[in-house]
């Protein structure tokens, strides 16, 4: 079997892309293709246990996924254990996992009082305790295209269920059973250990040895991962076999025999494998490394690529998620290409190995920095002999040479700061949208030829650059324009993009109230333009913002702006006159001084994008009321639709008898609630859809049950984002035919 075991580990690969992925026809040419190479090898003995793997996998596979189509339910939960390396407590906001005896779940609890907020800061150990639950529901994917898909990553770790307690009750130490979990307490007291080390040396300290990533570190591993050097960071795994080969190192000047240190690694790698949690990364490296002592030791002839192939196996067997997520990926394909690298200079290598990774990074983050080759030239010697030993040395130095930590940690704290500046400058970085999975496979496949080549400058290199070239170029000049209800919740974002020579426009950012509250209960996080806006417009290629329309002065509507003029270039803002006498508007206009202001009126014109856009009201300057609302009539090749805002009826009113015209799409007003879409409007202007935005469960009752009997009198057809998701129009330039999609369901709603 020598060098063949390649071909069982391709085939589970490929079996696991086939159950776990939505890729069954290029999953069923891989498969295909790897049981046709098998059979041309002519060998019985490799076909019987390439067979035998397989069928184990399948059986293996199989359960998996029925346990992920149809998980356990939870039932009568009352009794919780909650582990403090699970939780995260953000101002009145208590949220992480829960275990109970059928399952882990993941849950939100709002905290009563500052004291209790502070019990649950300093906690640090596991605690039973009695919950009363208000409600449990399955955890739900992402309702946009290119969000984070929360739900898979939790149902790959078992966990389907997302309550929500109203209240915990009477908490009690829990007394740790068997050996994982008092593996795992003796992780948390690690973890709380090391606390007391200055920021970025802990950080180093509870990452790399700990396999910990705190509530403050989501924007560290965003730089990291904008600039192409989170490999080093556990994605990987990486630095773990740096640190089994400075233990072999540190071995030998005390004299202990080469095969004495492999011994004492068998024996404390499993251990530590456990102890620093289930990334595949760092298995991954765990395993390579056992796998490889042990084949020394039973002196069984395998190559790097056996070795590889079998780590592969035993990773999947134990993880069958291990090769379908991002970090799993990176970490087996550049350990991969390790092995069939033609190592020239440093340079050469880094080059190399980044090309490598380009295609995985795009397809996941839609972008990619020029600057990673430079930063992992200058980086990686910087991770290997400063963070690394360091990290080491502060492990064995809690509130020891303080002075020194403090010195260094300004240092880190300059370094990542730069690094930091770097990663958001727009200039450096490249988006490319979400690259066909096809062409995915096809650059990496080119890849993996130019890395075996002694010369940089190659043909491989030339067919994978042009293969790259061709991929962002049907994302960026798009045959298809496109109006898109983004799903935002209750509020209002709107996408409109042309074909061919691009054109973007958005009406309305979205946007949540905000209650007054105490600085205790003050929570941080990040709004619809960073989690959904910005996702939905990268995963596009789309990297500019010709033009963003603002109906009126609502939170719901506008209350992101000023996120999205800070994360996102954006060419122009036009809104109603008189909204600039708004104080919000103002502050944005202070603050941005780039970006183009405009005032538009009833009977203004524009034409943007082959799109004529007539406005139609306010017909005079207003202050930014419901009533007041920015309305559009946009002519998209041949197709009208109207844009109202939250107008309410009797200024629909006003306008249909100053103006006759029909619509195809109607962009329900205030949300399908019943002070807006009257029946004088709707008769008028005869739409064939209306388009709702709304929040699922919203506390308004939107769409009223009036405004969807109106639209049924009206025989207009009506679809909504609660049930939909993003709702998105296609349209083609060199034809008639247009598509109405839900991206929830993934299904054609209308063609014609």
């Amino acid at each position: 079997m020598r060098n063949n075991w390649i071909f069982p580990a391709m085939l589970v690969t490929s079996l696991s892309f086939w159950y776990f992925t939505n890729n069954n026809l290029l999953n069923g040419i891989l498969i295909a293709f790897v049981l046709l190479r098998i059979c041309f090898l002519k060998n019985n003995r490799i076909l019987i246990v390439v067979l035998f793997l397989g069928a184990i996998f399948v059986f293996k596979f199989e359960t998996v996924q029925q346990n992920l189509l149809n998980p356990a339910a939870i039932e009568n939960l009352s009794k919780v254990t909650i582990f403090p390396d699970k939780i995260k407590v953000n101002g009145d906001l208590l949220s992480g996992d829960a275990v109970t005896k059928q399952g882990t779940v993941k849950f939100l609890y709002k905290i009563p009082t500052e004291k209790e907020a502070m019990y649950w800061k300093k906690i640090s150990d596991p605690i039973d305790a009695d919950v009363f639950v208000k409600s449990i529901d399955k955890i739900e994917g992402p309702r946009n295209p290119g969000e984070y898909n929360f739900k898979l990553y939790s149902n790959h770790r078992q966990i389907f269920y997302n309550a929500k307690f109203s209240k915990i009750n009477m908490p009690t130490l829990h007394e740790p059973h068997g050996i994982f979990e008092k593996i795992n307490v003796l992780r948390i007291h690690s973890i709380k250990y090391l606390d007391s080390l200055p920021k970025w040396i802990r950080i180093h300290t509870q990452n790399l040895l700990i396999g910990y990533s705190g509530n403050d570190e989501s924007d560290f591993f965003k730089t990291l991962s904008a600039l192409g050097v989170i490999h080093l960071f556990s994605l990987s795994g990486l630095h773990i076999l740096i640190l089994v080969n400075m233990f072999l190192k540190f071995t030998s000047l005390l004299k202990v025999t080469r095969e004495a240190a492999e011994y004492i690694l068998l024996a404390i790698l499993p251990i530590y494998g456990v102890f620093v949690g289930s990334k595949t990364g760092i298995w991954r490296a765990i395993v390579l490394t056992l796998v490889a002592i042990i084949v020394k030791k039973l002196e069984i002839k395998l190559s790097k690529l056996d070795v590889f192939s079998i780590t592969i196996l035993i990773c999947e067997l134990v993880n069958p998620f291990a090769v379908t997520e991002m970090g799993g990926q990176l970490s087996f394909l550049l350990s991969l290409a390790l092995i069939f690298l033609n190592a020239g200079s440093f340079i050469a290598s880094t080059f190399k190995m980044n090309i490598v990774s380009v295609p995985i990074i795009s397809f996941y983050t839609f972008q990619f920095s020029w600057l990673t080759l430079i930063m992992n030239l200058v980086f990686v010697p910087i991770f290997t002999y400063i963070i690394l030993p360091t990290t080491i040395l502060a492990l064995f130095s809690v509130n020891k040479f303080n002075s020194f930590w403090l010195w260094l940690n300004g240092w880190f704290d300059k370094m990542y700061s730069l690094m930091e500046l770097i990663s958001t400058d727009s200039r450096f970085s490249f988006t490319t949208g979400q690259i066909s999975i096809w062409l995915v496979v096809v650059m990496i496949i080119l890849s993996f030829y130019f890395i075996e080549r002694k010369k940089i400058y190659d043909k491989f290199l030339i067919e994978f650059i042009v293969v790259f070239s061709i991929s962002v170029f049907l994302i960026k000049v798009p045959m298809f324009g496109s109006v898109s209800l983004i799903d935002v919740g209750q509020g209002d974002s709107i996408l409109i993009t042309t074909p061919l020579t691009r054109k973007t426009v958005l009406i309305d950012t979205g946007g949540k109230l905000a209650f007054p509250v105490k600085p205790w209960q003050r929570r941080t996080s990040m709004n619809q333009v960073e989690t959904s806006t910005i996702p939905v417009l990268k995963s596009k290629g789309i990297t500019h913002i010709d033009r963003v329309f603002l109906s009126h002065k609502d939170v719901d509507h506008i209350g992101n702006l000023e996120t999205l003029l800070t994360k996102f270039p954006v060419d122009e803002v036009s809104f109603g006159s008189g909204l600039n006498t708004n104080q919000r508007i103002k502050d944005i206009m202070n603050a941005h001084k780039d970006v183009k202001f405009s005032a538009l009126e009833s009977g203004d014109h524009l034409d943007l994008g082959n799109i004529g856009w007539n406005i139609l009201w306010p017909s005079k300057p207003s202050i930014g009321e419901n009533g007041d609302s920015l309305t559009i009539l946009a002519n998209i090749k041949g197709t009208n639709w109207l844009f109202t805002g939250d107008l309410d009826i009797e200024n629909e009113n006003k306008i249909i008898a100053a103006n006759h015209f029909h619509v195809d799409y109607l962009k329900a007003g205030h949300h399908g609630s019943k002070t807006a879409s009257g029946d004088k409007l709707l008769e008028e202007i005869r739409p064939q859809w209306a388009l709702i935005s709304a929040g699922v469960n919203n506390r308004y009752g939107h769409p009223n049950k009036e405004t969807i009997d109106r639209f049924d009198t009206h025989k207009i057809a009506h679809v909504n984002t609660a049930d939909y998701g993003m709702i998105t129009w296609y349209y083609f330039p060199f034809d008639q035919h247009t598509e109405l999609k839900g991206y929830l369901k993934g299904e054609l709603i209308e063609a014609k």
